[in-house]
């Protein structure tokens, strides 16, 4: 379409012709925007959470995404993982699907499984139409409950791992929830591989996606692995078959990760963190531990704290080197639990100077 005539005073200009298609999107995305930009203005000292449905490539700078309408169904269980991996490597990090189905009514044993899976997304939601059967935890039974309330509790005490991640992801675009092809490009087996999952680079999840199974085929890449409950070892690459009764999803985690862990919370903000635990798995790595207040706007001044953790073997012992804080962000009063997994852990007071420990 062309500009109207140019009169006296006039600029002249002009409007390209664009389809439907084109600029569908768009409006959700300029949506998202203008209720980011709202919120900063009327609460500019705290932050707001946006979520949107709808959106155009970008849309990660004002909003968190969830994917929609989803059923109660254990192929929509399944559909999850590469979406939501998908959305990631699209720039898309905060992202999530609705546990249990927002359509249909969700079987208990389908409710267990997808609280598990939900607890590696990033977005973490439960969530339902109000023409379905209730979708509270305890409506499946006391077996159901108990399993969701021990992931639940997991999701909580993984809180910092998970927003370190979060900054990653901030900072360089990286994917919160990652393919195995993410961290492994040069193995084949793992560009296919759809129904695994990795929350950053040390967590791998091989989630249970279909009813009456309690064992999977799990492929362990390159490298020493060790399952999350049971501290078994495996060297990859390889194909193990996972023992999986409903009150266990397979989780794994690669030698020389690094998972900052909480004590549980029953909410985010329920008292300071009093104490934080580094687990370690031996091995040779690094890690750098992003930190701030999580409720204002200051990090954008800065104020927040970098802490860089290494692991390695010395002399047939286990070195954990904590560096010196950085940043201007001094968290509370706490105790720092550094527990080499296996072996045993040591604590201390936290002054932010550098620690060396030995095990």
């Amino acid at each position: 379409a062309g500009g109207r005539g140019q009169g006296a005073g006039e600029k002249e200009f002009s409007v390209s012709a664009s389809t439907h298609t084109e600029v569908h999107n768009l409006y959700g995305l300029m949506m998202a925007k203008a209720c980011y930009e709202g919120l900063q203005q009327h609460r500019s000292s705290e932050r707001s959470f946006v979520l949107t449905r709808s959106g155009y490539a970008g849309v990660q700078r004002w909003s968190s995404v969830w994917m929609g309408d989803n059923q109660s169904l254990w192929e929509h269980l399944e559909m999850s993982l590469p979406m939501l991996c998908n959305m990631g490597l699209s720039g898309v990090g905060f992202v999530g699907c609705d546990i249990g189905g927002f359509a249909g009514n969700a079987t208990a044993e389908l409710f267990a499984r997808w609280m598990q899976v939900g607890m590696l997304y990033p977005l973490m939601r439960g969530h339902s139409a109000m023409s379905t059967a209730r979708h509270e935890p305890w409506v499946f039974g006391d077996r159901v409950e108990n399993i969701c309330r021990e992931y639940i509790n997991l999701r909580y005490q993984l809180l910092p791992y998970i927003y370190t991640l979060f900054w990653e992801a901030v900072t360089t675009g990286a994917p919160i929830l990652r393919p195995l092809l993410y961290h492994f490009p040069n193995d084949p087996k793992t560009y296919s591989l759809y129904d695994q999952v990795l929350l950053g680079a040390s967590l791998m999840a091989a989630p249970i996606y279909r009813p009456g199974v309690e064992h999977r085929s799990v492929y362990l890449p390159l490298g020493t692995w060790y399952d999350w409950w049971s501290g078994d070892r495996y060297e990859g690459p390889i194909h193990i078959l996972a023992h999986a009764p409903l009150e266990r999803m397979p989780l794994y985690v690669r030698s020389g990760a690094i998972v900052p862990m909480q004590p549980v919370r029953q909410y985010v903000d329920q008292h300071p963190l009093e104490e934080i635990r580094l687990r370690i798995w031996t091995g040779n790595n690094e890690y750098q531990l992003f930190e701030d207040d999580g409720q204002t706007s200051k990090y954008q001044a800065q104020e927040f704290s970098l802490t860089n953790i290494s692991v390695f073997t010395e002399a047939n012992k286990t070195v954990v080197e904590i560096g010196a804080r950085v940043g201007k962000w001094t968290p509370p009063l706490r105790e720092v639990i550094v527990e080499l997994v296996g072996v045993g852990e040591q604590r201390f007071q936290d002054d932010g100077k550098r620690q060396t420990l030995e095990f």
